[in-house]
C-alpha cells in the first residue's frame, strides 16, 4: 500500500521543534519522529496518531503481503503484535498501563473497534491540532489540561497521602519502596493504601512504581548519565535488566528512544535539551 500525505484541509501539520517526551504520571507521550520499527508488541496500550500524514497499519504483521490499513489514529492494545507504516516523521505516540482507566476510556472513544487494534478516534482533528503545538507549547499544563479533556481522560481529586507517597517514589526510585513501607509512612494500612492509590491515580501502586523506575532511568540518561549509571539510580539490577524492562513495556530498547534526542517535559514544568535540562 502506497500512503498519500493529507492535505492541511484534512488536518496536518509540519513540526521544526525536535521530539519531545512527556512524562504524565503512568502514561508517556512522545512528539516527534517515527522510529522506523519491525513489527513488535509492548506492555502498555499505544495510541498512534500521524500528525502531518496517515499512518499505516499492517493487517497482518507477520504477512507482508496482507498490505496496511490506512489511518490517522489507532489504539493498539497491550502485547498486541503491530507494524506501522509512515511516510511522515511526525507522529504522537501516547503510552497508558493497560491496568489503568485510560484504555477503556480510549477504547470506547474510537469509532471502529477491533479485538487488537481500534481505530479512527473521537475528535481526531482538534488532537493532531494540539499535539502538533505541544513541542512549542509554552506551558505543558495547559496542553496537558486540554489533551486530558479532549481524549476524556478522568482525574479524582488529589489525596495529599497520595501526593506525599509518589513524591517519595519519585525522589528514591532506587529503593523500590514497598506498599507497606509507603503506608507506614503516611499514616495507613497497607490494603487502604493500595485502594486508595489506584482511586486516586487510576493505576495500581506497583505498576505506576514501574513507571516511576522508568522514569528516572530515562531522566538520568537524557542528562548525560549512562544507562548503568541509570540503572543503578532507577533500581534497576543491572543496565541489561533497565533496557529488558524499557523493552518490555515500550516495544523498544531505549537506545532507540534516545536516539531521536527528545526534549523530556515534566508535569509542571518544561525542561531543556541534552545535559541542561531540568525536572520539576
Amino acid at each position: 500500500m502506497s500512503l498519500v500525505a493529507s492535505g492541511l484541509s484534512e488536518t496536518g501539520c509540519t513540526r521544526r521543534s525536535g521530539a519531545v517526551l512527556v512524562n504524565w504520571g503512568a502514561r508517556v507521550l512522545y512528539v516527534g519522529p517515527a522510529f522506523g520499527l519491525a513489527a513488535h508488541r509492548n506492555a502498555v496500550a499505544v495510541l498512534a496518531i500521524g500528525l502531518s500524514a496517515p499512518l499505516g497499519v499492517a493487517r497482518d504483521p507477520r504477512d507482508p503481503t496482507a498490505g496496511y490499513r490506512s489511518c490517522r489514529s489507532a489504539l493498539i492494545e497491550p502485547n498486541a503484535l503491530h507494524h506501522l507504516q509512515t511516510i511522515s516523521a511526525d507522529v504522537a505516540f501516547l503510552y497508558v498501563d493497560p491496568l489503568s482507566r485510560d484504555l477503556s476510556t480510549l477504547r470506547s472513544r474510537c469509532r471502529d473497534r477491533g479485538q487488537r487494534i481500534s481505530f479512527d478516534i473521537e475528535g481526531e482533528s482538534a488532537l493532531i491540532e494540539l499535539l502538533c503545538g505541544v513541542a512549542a507549547s509554552a506551558s505543558w499544563a495547559s496542553a496537558g489540561e486540554q489533551l486530558a479533556a479532549l481524549l476524556a481522560l478522568q482525574f479524582t481529586r488529589p489525596d495529599p497521602r497520595v501526593d506525599e507517597a509518589i513524591r517519595v517514589l519519585r525522589d528514591t526510585p532506587g529503593e523500590r519502596l514497598n506498599a507497606a513501607e509507603l503506608a507506614s509512612r503516611v499514616g495507613l494500612s497497607a490494603s487502604r493504601f493500595q485502594h486508595l492509590f489506584k482511586q486516586v491515580t487510576g493505576v495500581p501502586f506497583r505498576r505506576f512504581r514501574t513507571w516511576t523506575c522508568l522514569r528516572a532511568a530515562l531522566v538520568c540518561v537524557l542528562g548525560g548519565g549512562t544507562l548503568t549509571r541509570a540503572a543503578h539510580e532507577a533500581g534497576f539490577a543491572s543496565s541489561a535488566h533497565l533496557s529488558s524492562a524499557f523493552k518490555q513495556m515500550f516495544g523498544m530498547a531505549p537506545t532507540q528512544l534516545l536516539a531521536s534526542q527528545p526534549r523530556l517535559i515534566e508535569p509542571g514544568g518544561m525542561a531543556g535539551r541534552g545535559t541542561g535540562f531540568t525536572t520539576t
